[in-house]
């Protein structure tokens, strides 16, 4: 006898794999109606910019080890009340 677990866990593994089968059919079944009419039909799908871009380089900055946002931004009136 299977056990609540084990059927949730198998339920949900059948849903999501259906969910999939039904995203991933769906580009190609607007694939033939998108080619038509001259326009992508997904409304994920990358868009043209507004402008064209500016930048020529990006200087990426990957820093470790900084204080989090929580220590940074946080508001803490304790703290400056012991000052």
């Amino acid at each position: 006898m299977e056990s609540r677990r084990d059927f949730l866990k198998q339920s949900a593994h059948g849903f999501g794999t259906l969910a999939l089968a039904h995203l991933l059919g769906s580009d190609s079944a607007f694939s033939s109606t998108a080619e038509l009419s001259g326009r992508n039909l997904n409304p994920l799908a990358p868009k043209p910019p507004h402008f064209a871009a500016k930048a020529k380089r990006v200087i990426y900055l990957y820093m470790t080890g900084g204080p989090s946002q929580v220590d940074t931004f946080d508001p803490k009136p304790e703290l400056q009340k012991l000052d």
